[in-house]
């Protein structure tokens, strides 16, 4: 079951961009004219989150990208810690917003190597993309937008309530 085409991804994707441009939200839309699969939304940004009584300060890089095997957006990350270390897949689970066990985040996230740079990213498995996504294909604006609205809590990214205006 394909839950939107590319084309519809695409232009889902430049829509986002246009907003994120007027926002200063910092996403862009890097555009492969010989391989579409290779086309990708990317966010390079600073995360704070709190452990305990100590403030840590993440790099943090979101890429966003088309799954032609679900037909749904695919959502990746990385994360490296002040030192310049790649955080764990337990540390990445400790620091979301839910509290959820190791077993359901597992089922979840990954890190596996990516499709477009061949090398280790923590990504969302697309089978739970395409349950989510499923719901919303006819009912939202841009489905990329419902889609990391419904993903913000597990991962910490900030998502402006403007992109949804």
């Amino acid at each position: 079951m394909t839950t939107i085409t590319f084309d519809e991804f695409l232009a889902s994707a430049k829509e986002f961009e246009h907003k994120s441009n007027e926002l200063g939200d910092g996403w862009t839309l890097k555009e492969d004219k010989v391989d579409n699969l290779k086309t990708f939304l990317r966010k390079d940004t600073f995360v704070q989150y709190e452990n305990g009584n100590i403030n840590h300060l993440l790099k943090v890089e979101y890429v966003i990208f088309y799954n032609l095997s679900y037909g749904v957006p695919s959502f990746s990350f990385n994360a490296w810690n002040s030192s310049g270390t790649l955080l764990t897949l337990d540390e990445i689970r400790k620091m979301s917003f839910i509290q959820i066990n190791e077993k359901d985040f597992y089922s979840v996230i990954t890190q596996q190597e990516h499709p477009i740079f061949q090398r280790p990213y923590f990504i969302m498995h697309p089978c739970h993309t395409e349950t989510l996504l499923a719901a919303f294909k006819n009912k939202t604006k841009n489905i990329i937008v419902t889609f990391l609205g419904l993903i913000t809590p597990l991962i910490r990214l900030n998502l402006p309530l403007e992109y949804g205006l």
